[in-house]
Protein backbone atom coordinates (compact mmCIF):
# COMPACT_ATOMS: atom_id res chain seq x y z
CA UNK A 1 0.00 0.00 0.00
CA UNK A 2 1.32 3.48 -1.17
CA UNK A 3 -0.68 6.45 -0.51
CA UNK A 4 0.48 10.11 -0.91
CA UNK A 5 -0.23 13.50 -1.44
CA UNK A 6 1.91 16.74 -1.79
CA UNK A 7 2.98 16.90 2.29
CA UNK A 8 4.30 13.05 2.17
CA UNK A 9 3.54 9.47 1.60
CA UNK A 10 2.70 6.02 3.19
CA UNK A 11 4.30 2.85 2.93
CA UNK A 12 3.79 -0.20 4.21
CA UNK A 13 4.09 -3.38 2.23
CA UNK A 14 5.58 -7.10 2.80
CA UNK A 15 7.04 -8.06 0.07
CA UNK A 16 10.71 -6.93 -1.75
CA UNK A 17 11.76 -6.09 1.70
CA UNK A 18 15.41 -5.63 0.50
CA UNK A 19 16.20 -2.56 -1.44
CA UNK A 20 19.69 -2.62 -4.09
CA UNK A 21 20.17 0.66 -4.05
CA UNK A 22 21.17 3.44 -1.97
CA UNK A 23 18.34 6.56 -1.41
CA UNK A 24 18.37 10.20 -0.51
CA UNK A 25 15.51 11.74 -0.06
CA UNK A 26 14.04 15.60 -0.02
CA UNK A 27 12.32 14.64 2.74
CA UNK A 28 11.87 13.47 6.51
CA UNK A 29 11.71 9.74 6.59
CA UNK A 30 10.31 7.90 9.82
CA UNK A 31 10.72 4.52 9.66
CA UNK A 32 8.85 2.30 12.46
CA UNK A 33 9.80 -1.55 13.21
CA UNK A 34 6.59 -2.87 13.88
CA UNK A 35 7.07 -6.82 13.96
CA UNK A 36 10.95 -7.00 14.75
CA UNK A 37 14.44 -5.84 13.83
CA UNK A 38 15.09 -3.44 10.84
CA UNK A 39 18.68 -2.57 9.82
CA UNK A 40 19.58 0.23 7.36
CA UNK A 41 23.12 0.91 5.91
CA UNK A 42 24.72 4.51 5.99
CA UNK A 43 27.92 5.77 4.96
CA UNK A 44 28.57 6.14 8.73
CA UNK A 45 27.25 2.76 9.59
CA UNK A 46 24.33 0.26 9.82
CA UNK A 47 21.38 1.63 12.01
CA UNK A 48 19.49 -0.86 13.83
CA UNK A 49 15.60 -0.66 14.66
CA UNK A 50 14.63 -2.47 17.13
CA UNK A 51 10.87 -3.80 17.08
CA UNK A 52 8.12 -1.11 18.43
CA UNK A 53 11.18 1.62 17.87
CA UNK A 54 11.16 4.45 15.49
CA UNK A 55 14.09 5.72 13.38
CA UNK A 56 13.85 9.40 11.58
CA UNK A 57 16.01 10.74 8.68
CA UNK A 58 17.10 13.42 7.87
CA UNK A 59 16.44 15.06 4.00
CA UNK A 60 19.38 14.00 2.00
CA UNK A 61 20.31 11.17 4.51
CA UNK A 62 21.76 8.35 2.49
CA UNK A 63 20.69 4.60 3.19
CA UNK A 64 19.88 1.35 1.79
CA UNK A 65 17.51 -0.82 3.68
CA UNK A 66 19.58 -4.11 4.71
CA UNK A 67 16.59 -5.69 6.84
CA UNK A 68 12.86 -5.41 7.67
CA UNK A 69 11.59 -8.34 9.74
CA UNK A 70 8.35 -9.13 8.07
CA UNK A 71 7.05 -5.93 7.31
CA UNK A 72 8.23 -2.31 6.22
CA UNK A 73 6.14 0.60 6.93
CA UNK A 74 7.29 4.07 6.59
CA UNK A 75 5.95 7.98 6.41
CA UNK A 76 7.69 10.45 4.65
CA UNK A 77 7.13 14.00 5.41
CA UNK A 78 7.72 17.23 3.36
CA UNK A 79 10.01 19.64 5.32
CA UNK A 80 7.62 22.34 4.42
CA UNK A 81 5.12 20.70 6.35
CA UNK A 82 7.23 19.95 9.27
CA UNK A 83 8.81 23.96 9.34
CA UNK A 84 5.11 24.97 9.22
CA UNK A 85 4.30 22.88 12.19
CA UNK A 86 7.62 23.95 13.67
CA UNK A 87 6.51 27.48 13.45
CA UNK A 88 3.32 26.55 14.99
CA UNK A 89 4.59 25.24 18.09
CA UNK A 90 6.60 28.71 18.71
CA UNK A 91 9.93 25.89 18.34
CA UNK A 92 12.02 27.95 15.55
CA UNK A 93 12.65 28.86 11.68
CA UNK A 94 15.02 26.75 11.39
CA UNK A 95 14.41 23.11 10.32
CA UNK A 96 14.91 20.49 12.83
CA UNK A 97 17.42 17.96 11.94
CA UNK A 98 17.11 15.33 13.78
CA UNK A 99 19.61 12.74 15.86
CA UNK A 100 20.76 9.26 14.40
CA UNK A 101 18.59 7.89 17.44
CA UNK A 102 16.80 4.49 17.00
CA UNK A 103 14.89 4.38 20.39
CA UNK A 104 10.69 3.67 21.45
CA UNK A 105 8.27 6.33 22.58
CA UNK A 106 4.95 4.73 23.71
CA UNK A 107 2.75 7.64 22.22
CA UNK A 108 4.72 7.07 19.19
CA UNK A 109 4.25 3.63 19.07
CA UNK A 110 0.43 3.78 19.75
CA UNK A 111 -0.09 6.72 17.11
CA UNK A 112 1.82 4.42 14.28
CA UNK A 113 -0.27 1.07 15.35
CA UNK A 114 -3.18 3.10 15.40
CA UNK A 115 -3.00 4.57 11.53
CA UNK A 116 -1.33 1.08 10.55
CA UNK A 117 -4.96 -0.63 11.62
CA UNK A 118 -6.79 1.77 10.28
CA UNK A 119 -5.45 1.83 6.51
CA UNK A 120 -5.26 -2.00 6.74
CA UNK A 121 -8.93 -2.27 7.68
CA UNK A 122 -9.88 0.18 5.24
CA UNK A 123 -7.47 -0.91 2.48
CA UNK A 124 -10.74 -1.58 -0.14
CA UNK A 125 -12.73 1.51 0.78
CA UNK A 126 -12.98 4.50 -1.10
CA UNK A 127 -9.55 6.09 -1.96
CA UNK A 128 -10.82 9.46 -0.82
CA UNK A 129 -11.39 8.05 2.43
CA UNK A 130 -8.02 7.09 2.88
CA UNK A 131 -6.75 10.20 1.43
CA UNK A 132 -8.50 12.38 3.82
CA UNK A 133 -6.91 10.37 6.58
CA UNK A 134 -3.38 10.70 5.13
CA UNK A 135 -3.39 14.16 4.79
CA UNK A 136 -4.58 14.75 8.56
CA UNK A 137 -2.54 12.02 9.96
CA UNK A 138 0.65 13.88 8.38
CA UNK A 139 -0.07 16.84 10.21
CA UNK A 140 -0.33 14.96 13.71
CA UNK A 141 2.91 12.74 13.00
CA UNK A 142 4.66 16.17 11.99
CA UNK A 143 3.67 17.26 15.42
CA UNK A 144 4.85 14.32 17.35
CA UNK A 145 7.88 13.87 15.22
CA UNK A 146 9.17 17.65 17.03
CA UNK A 147 7.74 16.90 20.86
CA UNK A 148 9.31 13.42 20.66
CA UNK A 149 11.74 12.96 18.00
CA UNK A 150 15.13 13.96 19.65
CA UNK A 151 17.51 16.74 17.82
CA UNK A 152 18.65 20.11 17.74
CA UNK A 153 14.79 21.55 18.91
CA UNK A 154 15.45 19.94 21.88
CA UNK A 155 16.87 20.74 24.97
CA UNK A 156 16.21 17.57 26.83
CA UNK A 157 15.53 13.60 26.13
CA UNK A 158 11.37 13.22 25.13
CA UNK A 159 10.02 12.05 28.28
CA UNK A 160 7.29 9.56 28.55
CA UNK A 161 5.27 7.60 31.43
CA UNK A 162 6.79 4.35 32.22
CA UNK A 163 6.91 1.66 35.02
CA UNK A 164 7.61 2.99 37.66
CA UNK A 165 11.07 1.43 38.67
CA UNK A 166 11.93 2.94 35.75
CA UNK A 167 10.25 6.31 35.60
CA UNK A 168 12.00 6.75 39.13
CA UNK A 169 15.56 5.97 37.69
CA UNK A 170 14.65 8.88 34.76
CA UNK A 171 13.92 11.52 37.30
CA UNK A 172 16.36 10.77 39.44
CA UNK A 173 18.79 10.93 36.64
CA UNK A 174 17.39 14.13 35.39
CA UNK A 175 17.84 15.89 38.73
CA UNK A 176 21.83 15.38 39.11
CA UNK A 177 22.53 14.43 35.37
CA UNK A 178 25.97 15.64 35.70
CA UNK A 179 27.14 13.28 38.60
CA UNK A 180 28.91 10.29 37.78
CA UNK A 181 26.26 7.61 38.03
CA UNK A 182 26.95 3.97 37.47
CA UNK A 183 24.74 1.20 36.81
CA UNK A 184 24.85 -0.17 40.61
CA UNK A 185 24.06 3.28 41.99
CA UNK A 186 21.20 3.66 39.30
CA UNK A 187 19.68 0.01 40.54
CA UNK A 188 19.53 1.38 43.89
CA UNK A 189 17.33 3.76 43.10
CA UNK A 190 14.91 1.37 41.28
CA UNK A 191 14.99 -1.21 43.92
CA UNK A 192 16.42 -3.73 41.13
CA UNK A 193 19.80 -5.47 40.88
CA UNK A 194 21.25 -4.26 37.75
CA UNK A 195 20.43 -7.10 35.77
CA UNK A 196 16.95 -6.67 35.83
CA UNK A 197 17.22 -2.61 35.50
CA UNK A 198 19.30 -2.77 32.46
CA UNK A 199 16.92 -5.47 30.91
CA UNK A 200 13.50 -3.52 31.52
CA UNK A 201 15.19 -0.21 30.65
CA UNK A 202 16.10 -1.58 27.43
CA UNK A 203 12.67 -3.09 27.11
CA UNK A 204 11.05 0.08 28.02
CA UNK A 205 13.44 3.23 26.09
CA UNK A 206 15.51 0.97 23.49
CA UNK A 207 18.22 2.06 25.08
CA UNK A 208 20.74 1.18 27.63
CA UNK A 209 20.69 3.22 31.43
CA UNK A 210 24.38 4.64 30.32
CA UNK A 211 23.09 5.26 26.86
CA UNK A 212 20.05 7.30 27.91
CA UNK A 213 22.02 9.43 30.61
CA UNK A 214 25.03 10.29 27.30
CA UNK A 215 22.24 11.24 25.47
CA UNK A 216 20.49 13.15 27.66
CA UNK A 217 23.59 14.74 28.53
CA UNK A 218 23.92 16.07 25.40
CA UNK A 219 20.91 17.39 24.89
CA UNK A 220 20.89 18.97 28.13
CA UNK A 221 24.21 20.70 26.43
CA UNK A 222 22.44 22.16 23.26
CA UNK A 223 21.30 25.39 24.99
CA UNK A 224 24.13 26.47 26.00
CA UNK A 225 26.16 25.40 22.54
CA UNK A 226 23.64 27.24 20.22
CA UNK A 227 22.67 30.16 22.77
CA UNK A 228 25.87 31.24 24.80
CA UNK A 229 29.71 31.65 24.05
CA UNK A 230 31.26 29.15 26.46
CA UNK A 231 33.76 26.61 24.90
CA UNK A 232 33.13 23.10 24.11
CA UNK A 233 35.10 22.01 26.84
CA UNK A 234 33.20 24.08 29.77
CA UNK A 235 29.88 22.94 27.70
CA UNK A 236 30.97 19.46 28.11
CA UNK A 237 32.35 19.61 31.85
CA UNK A 238 29.37 21.87 33.08
CA UNK A 239 26.82 18.75 31.71
CA UNK A 240 28.92 15.58 32.90
CA UNK A 241 30.87 14.49 30.30
CA UNK A 242 34.43 13.46 31.81
CA UNK A 243 36.61 14.86 28.76
CA UNK A 244 35.48 17.02 25.72
CA UNK A 245 36.46 13.97 23.57
CA UNK A 246 34.19 11.83 24.63
CA UNK A 247 31.18 14.60 24.32
CA UNK A 248 33.02 15.26 20.59
CA UNK A 249 32.92 11.08 20.09
CA UNK A 250 29.02 11.45 20.85
CA UNK A 251 28.42 14.63 19.16
CA UNK A 252 29.62 12.94 16.14
CA UNK A 253 27.84 10.13 16.65
CA UNK A 254 24.50 11.41 17.53
CA UNK A 255 24.80 13.79 14.67
CA UNK A 256 27.48 13.06 11.93
CA UNK A 257 29.39 16.74 12.75
CA UNK A 258 31.27 18.24 16.05
CA UNK A 259 30.06 20.50 18.61
CA UNK A 260 31.57 23.48 16.40
CA UNK A 261 29.68 22.33 13.23
CA UNK A 262 26.30 21.96 14.95
CA UNK A 263 26.62 25.12 16.84
CA UNK A 264 27.84 27.27 13.26
CA UNK A 265 24.71 25.60 11.81
CA UNK A 266 22.03 26.07 14.03
CA UNK A 267 23.39 28.74 16.57
CA UNK A 268 21.87 31.98 17.10
CA UNK A 269 22.83 34.42 14.39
Amino acid sequence: MILENENGLLLKRIDHLGERAWRSDACYKMIFSPFGRGVYQTPHGDITIDKHAFFIFNPMDAHKQLLATKEKFLIEVQPSLLQAASEQLGIGEREPEFSLISYRHPLIWKWMAFVRDFLSFNEDSDPSTNQFFLDNSLTQLSIMMLQYGTGSHQEEFPSFKSQINITIVIDALKESYSEGWTLDEMAAVARLNKYQLAHLFKEEVGLSPFSWLQLYRLFRSQHDLLHTRNSILTIALQHGFNSVASYNRLFKKVYRKTPSEFRHIHGSK
